[in-house]
């Protein structure tokens, strides 16, 4: 039975950012980081475990976000997913965070699938391939999504994407805020208009808090609508939503 906890898996990175503005940075990044904190701000509990580790650069522009893979993480194989899941016990929720396309291969995400969780996976990974250097998009192989339950995309990522047949599709859309197809009904969620000025992390806090309003009985298009407004909160006031503002 849930506890009110998502379990999130994904690697950990280190983080070279560049803001629009010319400022600059470096910190730890990675699902994990971004996701639990999201949670926490919401009064959740977060099963946050790095899988791997990883370096990457962003650079976030007025026309978006522009990212290189400095490093390729190891992947979580199956046997490594098997001993994970007495960790993940009382969870109904998992969001898989990966960076590459080899992060979490399909006999992993079977493992997990099999167990009864449902799995929220960021697509940003499949959409990007396992290579190093600047990140290209292309699309992604229907075998990789299999046993997934939700997909999170950003718009570019859905553009370069072959179509993608999951029960819950997400498409996220900056200030524009998101689209969400399932049980065949399209719904369209509104934002508040307003770009963050450093969205790091952003599309991780938003998939964590997607799982945990599904976790407590949201039908998907509350659940979006919800996670779209804490993650406007949470994003409102500094970098990468450093001012940890409480959502209400």
């Amino acid at each position: 039975m849930s506890d009110d906890r998502v379990a999130v898996l994904g690697a950990a990175t280190r983080d070279e950012i560049v803001l629009a503005d010319g400022r600059r940075s470096q910190r730890p990044g990675g699902t994990p980081h971004y996701a639990a904190r999201a949670l926490r701000s919401v009064g959740a509990g977060a099963v946050a475990i790095e899988t791997g580790s990883l370096r990457s650069r962003l650079r976030h522009t007025d026309a978006g976000t522009e990212q290189s893979i400095l490093s390729l993480p190891a992947p979580l194989d199956p046997a490594s997913a098997a001993r994970l899941l007495p960790r993940l016990a009382g969870c109904v929720w998992v969001h898989l965070g990966g960076q590459t396309a080899g992060d979490f291969p399909p006999e992993t995400i079977a493992v997990l699938a099999e167990s009864g969780l449902r799995i929220c996976l960021d697509g940003q990974g499949l959409a990007r391939g396992s290579r190093t250097g600047p990140v290209r998009l292309g699309p992604i192989d229907p075998a990789a999504i299999r046993g997934v339950h939700a997909l999170k995309l950003n718009a570019a990522e859905a553009g370069a994407a072959e179509p993608v047949e999951v029960e819950e599709l997400i498409i996220t859309r900056a200030e524009q805020g998101c689209e969400l197809t399932a049980a065949g009904r399209h719904t369209a969620v509104p934002a508040n208009g307003r770009r963050f000025t450093d969205p790091t992390g952003a599309g991780d806090s938003f998939c964590a808090l997607y799982c945990l309003a599904r976790t407590r009985g949201a039908d998907p298009a509350d659940a979006a609508g919800w996670a779209q407004r804490q993650v406007e909160r949470l994003y409102a006031d500094g970098p990468g939503g450093q001012s940890h503002r409480p959502a209400c």
